[in-house]
């Protein structure tokens, strides 16, 4: 589906006509666009001029004629007597560039406007003209290829990930697309037409199909038309003509044209396409490729209708099936982009150039269209990218690396997913970054649908469900054996809100069990942000359940064979980082009494150091900060905070240490309550970050209502440094002295 196009020129002709024409061109023209003559008659050199050599074709001038600068000129003689005159006897005379002898012509390097004036202006000499710079048509990069950040990430050749399109056709003799003449490979791009008509997969009729091709694989550095979203390298293509060259089809026949793709190998398949409504057939071959575990994601257009009505393939509710919104240059929704529940994510697709058919398919050109037909290729382009980096990952990983990647508009605030580009806008460097380090914490994306596994389990069985909140990555617990003190499990990560989470565990007979649940934001799973809930069950008998507490709700259930140690252990649950932290203001050392022992500060294995060092204004009870794990703020995890308030002690040093998980996606935002940071109106406070005792990779100050820094915690800042350190400051004056509500003490936004 598209939404409209509009034909563009692409291509400029030089022509070379007959000297007749430029003749009459030259004496066409008015004395004032004569390079030599002003519009009186007067030569710009200031001799007489005559008003009849208007007409004459010897005066320099002619279109895009400048004689203000030594240059080279293209001079040409009257005949071939007069080039071989001066040949024979002024040649040495002159610097000649080139011989133009076919025409009676010489290029001769000239120092300026008098001297191509004298030139044009004798006998022998049929017309002068500047020798004109001509560049190579050189290719274009569309907008959508750098909205996305496509260009400067290669495609791996031969990884083996394979792109499917389901449309109109493929041109496959276009100058621009990937073909197996030029690359000399007879498998890089296949097809398939799945209707009896007497068409082919590789041509196609209608354009469309090429179109959308073109945003995902056009050619770069052929030095023509435009570059795709994997153009520097041979993406391996297979194409479903599942729509015909009239840009129509049936559903039965674009099923069989996706059963076609899964089974030729395609791990992205783009279906620019809808109508109608759902089909049994289709959700019933999503649903068995889903329980086959085959990794195949389909990414579908949103549908142009302007409305919240589901268009199908795209709102398909499978984990396999993406719906894809368009965006302009500027990220915001197109007018005539669907919106609803079912959007997943968003790309160009208003004003995208890419290649085309023309004259039903017998010649190729390039176009502008516009449509959620042009933003699904960028996805699914962007898809195929990073997949072939990583060909081992599931379909469900590159999805979540999709997702939790995306840049959400900024007109859309703190929202994570919205109804009119999902979780924001596919950026294939987030993504590749993301997918590299599998740093899922917090991601937000569909939670995965698997069957349960049997517990086979000839002793007790205690399970334990938990129905997260809104807030779901607050949320941990850890369940202990009370009579050998030993932990059993426990559990941290739970990335999807308002969801249920069962855990089951064989454990000997007879024991006592402490149960321990926390919320770390300190409101419990219930009922103030949802209706999240806890279930213990001990042998398929509730023993303990709840969700309405503060910091933590602990339960003790069962029976030692002898009594339970005295006090309950106090047990910590797992946080994604250990529960080790310093929070303590540095002073000047005094000149009296004993030095004071400086604990040795050290984490486990797998986690680095992370140091805060903070000089607070002459404001301290104004600043408060945060940091959390994540690769996005709005779904984080937070480790640790200090509220507004924590700190009394003005122009005061204080320290802060923590450890974090090595190698992940961090933030630190640190917030002012009266809108001026740290420095310098009223005072000079400053903060700096480090880790492992080095040196700050980041210091700070001189901000507004907050700065932020999302960082990966390498313990090399070399490395660091290489994959990017994210700034985000907010400058003064915007949100002077914020009555602070939940929302604004999370700072989603």
């Amino acid at each position: 589906m598209y939404f409209g196009h509009t034909a563009i020129s692409t291509l400029c002709l030089l022509n070379f006509g007959s000297f007749a024409f430029a003749d009459k061109l030259l004496r066409n023209r008015k004395l004032g666009d004569v390079g030599g003559l002003s519009g009186n008659g007067t030569p710009r050199n200031g001799l007489p001029g005559n008003k009849d050599e208007e007409d004459d074709p010897r005066r320099p001038g002619g279109p895009n004629l400048d004689f203000g600068q030594e240059a080279d000129y293209i001079v040409v003689f009257k005949d071939e007597s007069s080039h071989s005159s001066f040949s024979q006897n002024e040649m040495a005379t002159v610097n000649s560039v080139r011989h133009l002898s076919f025409m009676n012509g010489e290029v001769i390097k000239l120092p300026n406007a008098q001297a191509a004036q004298q030139w044009a202006e004798r006998d022998d000499v049929l017309f002068v003209e500047k020798d004109q710079e001509v560049r190579k048509l050189a290719e274009t990069v569309p907008y959508g290829i750098n909205l996305v950040e496509a260009f400067n990430i290669d495609y791996v050749a031969d990884s083996g990930v394979k792109a499917c399109i389901i449309d109109t056709g493929y041109a496959l003799l276009h100058e621009d697309l990937p073909n197996n003449i030029n690359y000399g490979n007879d498998n890089l791009v296949t097809g398939y037409n799945p209707y009896d008509n007497g068409e082919v997969w590789y041509k196609d009729g209608d354009g469309h199909g090429t179109h959308v091709a073109g945003t995902m694989a056009a050619v770069g550095g052929n030095d023509v038309g435009v570059v795709g979203v994997t153009s520097k390298a041979k993406m391996p293509l297979h194409i479903g003509k599942g729509l015909t060259d009239s840009g129509s089809g049936s559903m039965s026949g674009v099923l069989d044209a996706m059963k076609n793709c899964v089974e030729n190998g395609a791990k992205v398949v783009n279906m620019s396409l809808g109508g109608g409504g759902p089909s049994s057939a289709v959700q019933s071959f999503l649903t068995g490729l889903e329980n086959d575990g085959t990794n195949v994601l389909f990414v579908a257009a949103a549908g142009n209708g302007g409305s919240s009505s589901y268009s199908y393939p795209a709102s398909y509710d499978s984990p396999l099936v993406m719906s894809v919104a368009a965006v302009n240059s500027n990220s915001v929704k197109a007018s005539f982009s669907q919106y609803n529940d079912q959007v997943d994510i968003a790309a160009p697709g208003v004003g995208v150039k890419s290649t085309v058919t023309t004259s039903s398919g017998a010649s190729f050109s390039y176009a502008t269209w516009g449509g959620t037909s042009m933003a699904s290729p960028h996805v699914a382009g962007v898809a195929a990218l990073i997949w072939s980096h990583h060909p081992s990952k599931s379909a469900a990983e590159v999805r979540s690396a999709l997702e939790c990647s995306a840049v959400m508009p900024e007109q859309y605030g703190d929202d994570v997913k919205n109804n009119e580009v999902g979780y924001g806008v596919v950026n294939a460097k987030n993504a590749l970054a993301l997918l590299e380090f599998s740093d899922f914490s917090g991601c937000p994306t569909i939670a995965p649908t698997m069957a349960p596994t049997p517990l086979d389990c000839s002793e007790d069985i205690i399970e334990i469900i938990i129905t997260t909140d809104i807030y779901p990555s607050e949320t941990a617990w850890v369940l202990t054996n009370s009579c050998s003190n030993t932990e059993v499990a426990s559990e941290d990560n739970h990335p999807f809100g308002e969801y249920e989470y069962t855990t089951k565990i064989c454990v000997p007979p007879g024991g006592e069990y402490f149960f321990r649940i926390t919320d770390s934001f300190g409101d419990g799973i219930c009922c103030s942000n949802g209706q999240g809930s806890y279930n213990i069950l001990y042998n398929g008998e509730s023993v303990a359940s709840g969700g309405e507490f503060l910091n933590e709700d602990i339960k003790i259930f069962g029976q030692c064979g002898t009594p339970p140690p005295s006090p309950a252990p106090q047990v910590t649950a797992t946080p994604s980082v250990a529960p080790t932290s310093s929070h303590s203001p540095s002073y000047p050392p005094t000149t009296t009494g004993a030095p004071s022992q400086v604990a040795t500060f050290s984490c486990p294995s797998g986690q680095v150091e992370f140091s805060l060092t903070l000089t607070t204004d002459n404001y301290p009870e104004e600043t408060k900060w945060v940091i959390k794990e994540g690769f996005r703020w709005q779904t984080g995890t937070t480790l640790t905070t200090e509220s507004f308030g924590t700190y009394t002690s003005s122009q005061t040093t204080y320290t802060e240490t923590i450890c974090i998980i090595k190698n992940k996606s961090h933030y630190f935002r640190i917030n002012d309550k009266a809108n001026d940071g740290l420095c310098c109106e009223h005072g000079t406070g400053e903060y700096s970050i480090a880790l492992n005792g080095q040196g700050p990779f980041y210091s700070g100050g001189d901000f507004g209502r907050k700065e932020s820094v999302k960082f990966m915690a390498f313990p090399d800042y070399n490395e660091m440094h290489t994959f990017g350190i994210e700034i985000e400051r907010e400058r003064k004056g915007v949100h002077p002295y914020l009555d602070k509500t939940r929302e604004d003490e999370e700072e989603k936004g």
